[in-house]
């Protein structure tokens, strides 16, 4: 399972959630629109710049740059 969101969304999303975006580094128009997908991490886990091997419960990436890699969310799952 995975949603879509622009980093609009996820300004709003964050302020809903009760956090404070700092007004002195406003997103421009053009990354407001980039789309992060949050998906579940895969079975495989992620692979660091080390080499070490982490599982997480969900992770995320730039929709147009998938290969450029991806951020794990929360916690590492041992």
């Amino acid at each position: 399972m995975s949603i879509t969101l622009t980093v609009a969304e996820i300004a709003s999303l964050a302020a809903f959630a009760g956090l404070t975006l700092d007004e002195k580094f406003p997103v421009d128009a053009d990354e407001a629109e980039s789309e992060i997908v949050v998906c579940d991490c895969p079975p495989e886990g992620l692979t660091d710049d080390d080499g070490k091997v982490t599982h997480h419960a969900h992770i995320a990436y730039f929709s147009e740059y998938p290969e450029e890699g991806s951020a794990p969310l929360g916690p590492e799952i041992t």
